[in-house]
């Protein structure tokens, strides 16, 4: 839409004669000369902008989904399926420096926008899967503190080819404990030193599931802080049961519950 504004241009000037009319003649010429200057105010501030636009913006139909992605090849992504099970498509491949596998699935954070046609990507971070282990086979474990965000429960329908390409799951649906937390890090001196994180489990005597969140800093300094997205996929067994996220943060250790009418 555009709208033309050059008619403010006269009804300032029309304002001035009628005002001028009334006033007496004393202070005709002080206010002749200030109306002078409001009206050469209006005619900057009004007739220098012809028109304006209205319409939508780069980020109008902005979402964000947690999916899965398929690489054609090294560090190419074709398209992505989300936790509701929606195929994503992008037109072209998206070079992902990070996606490194050929015919491979990786878990990410997808920014983008919905097209007719296809989807626009703006965005695509990592997010780690954590398989859970038995605390008795981490050899020196770590809960070296973060910062703690946020943590939820999403389910991932599957379609067939995500069970064939994932070596390790084969259901159909696949329930995620999703958490978000920032990491301090920096530049260390020794280049190869790393930051390592992962997650135990084991079942109390009640039935319910503990997972833990292992944390090792390493030789990394803390400068500034990082965020990072991980996964935790879970079986329907152990959500029936409830489940107890713990995590080791900068305020002390925190625990969030969890249950199957959570996810």
């Amino acid at each position: 839409m555009k709208r033309n504004v050059r008619t403010v241009c006269v009804r300032s000037s029309l304002v001035t004669l009628f005002f001028l009319h009334y006033v007496t003649k004393a202070s005709k010429l002080v206010v002749l000369c200030y109306l002078v200057t409001l009206s050469l105010c209006l005619f900057v501030t009004s007739c220098s902008t012809e028109s304006y636009d209205t319409g939508d913006g780069d980020y109008s139909y902005l979402r964000a989904d947690f999916c899965e992605i398929h690489t054609a090849g090294t560090k190419q992504v074709d398209y992505a399926i989300s936790d509701d099970g929606e195929r994503i498509s992008f037109g072209k491949t998206l070079n992902v420096k990070w996606a490194e596998g050929t015919d491979t699935l990786y878990r990410a954070l997808l920014y983008y926008n919905r097209l007719p046609d296809a989807a626009k990507a703006l965005s695509l971070q990592p997010v780690y899967v954590l398989r859970p282990k038995a605390p008795a086979s981490v050899e020196n474990p770590h809960y070296d503190p973060v910062a703690f965000e946020s943590a939820w429960m999403s389910t991932c329908q599957r379609t067939d080819l995500t069970i064939a390409l994932d070596s390790v799951s084969r259901e159909a649906v696949t329930h995620y404990l999703n958490i978000a937390f920032l990491v301090k890090t920096g530049q260390p001196d020794d280049e190869t030193a790393r930051q390592s994180i992962g997650i135990t489990s084991e079942q109390n005597s009640d039935g319910t599931w503990q997972l833990t969140l292992l944390h090792d800093q390493g030789s990394v300094p803390q400068y500034y802080s990082t965020r990072v997205y991980a996964s935790i996929p879970l079986a329907d067994s152990q959500l029936q049961r409830g489940i107890i996220f713990n995590i080791n943060t900068y305020d002390g250790q925190k625990s969030r519950a969890f249950s199957i009418s959570q996810k």
